[in-house]
């Protein structure tokens, strides 16, 4: 896919946005521990995104592992931001036999265990990695054919998800992919940000900028049709990144 024109990341704080990292951090971390642990959580209210959300998702899968002519494995899988598991266990499983998660509430990872445990499925769930994704400790080898980040990234800003992006390169195997799917503001508006939970909402050209100063290359930017779904919901963009 074409190379679109680099923009600068946001530029100055945004009304709301906090300086401090940490300060961000426990808004985040106190907005969802006061919440309760359920779909209605994870989905803002919109439990009926929940079914067309993984059907969209399960035929993106699907096609990436068919146009990589089998280079794209599935054994090893990293979500970022697994939340209570509802992509872990409805989607992720189905193609994955290893799957490390990671989420800012050790609560939240423990109950995605918790719903492959009950189901004899011990071993599915590898490594759990409790804190922020800026924090993120990872073994610097190639292990994930798969990285899986939905409604995450908007908790870094920009530099910050630059580095992330950089370490999560080295953790991919030589035909891996980082999956992106997140809100992003619709074509000439101007970026937004939501201080309740401290989440940047980009444009596109943010994205393309992002993945190209990491070392990326988008090969796939899909715009999701759950706003069919739910007028309300801001409009979502899935993008494919492989290591250039």
């Amino acid at each position: 896919m074409s190379k679109k024109k680099a923009t600068s990341e946001i530029p100055q704080r945004m009304e709301g946005e906090l300086e401090d990292v940490q300060e961000r951090q426990t808004i985040t971390r106190d907005y969802y521990s006061s919440k309760p642990n359920t779909f209605d959580t994870m989905l803002g209210g919109y439990t009926q995104v929940h079914d067309p959300d993984i059907q969209e998702s399960n035929q993106l899968i699907q096609t990436l592992i068919k146009q990589s002519n089998g280079k794209l494995g599935t054994s090893y899988c990293l979500e970022l931001g697994c939340g209570i598991g509802r992509v872990t266990k409805s989607l992720l499983s189905r193609y994955f036999d290893h799957i490390d998660i990671n989420d800012l509430l050790d609560d939240y990872c423990q109950q995605t265990r918790t719903l492959f445990d009950e189901n004899g499925e011990n071993d599915k769930i590898g490594k759990a990695f409790v804190g922020s994704i800026g924090d993120l400790q990872l073994e610097n080898f190639p292990k994930y054919d798969m990285i899986w980040a939905q409604w995450v990234l908007g908790y870094l800003d920009g530099d910050d998800l630059v580095k992330l992006l950089r370490k999560l390169k080295l953790t991919l195997k030589k035909d891996g992919l980082i999956v992106i799917k997140d809100n992003s503001v619709a074509n000439g508006h101007e970026p937004e940000f939501d201080p309740d939970d401290q989440y940047y909402v980009r444009t596109g050209e943010q994205f393309y900028d992002i993945a190209h100063r990491a070392g990326f290359t988008v090969i796939k930017d899909q715009r999701s049709k759950l706003k069919q779904v739910v007028r309300e919901l801001l409009p979502i963009r899935i993008f494919v990144l492989a290591v250039k």
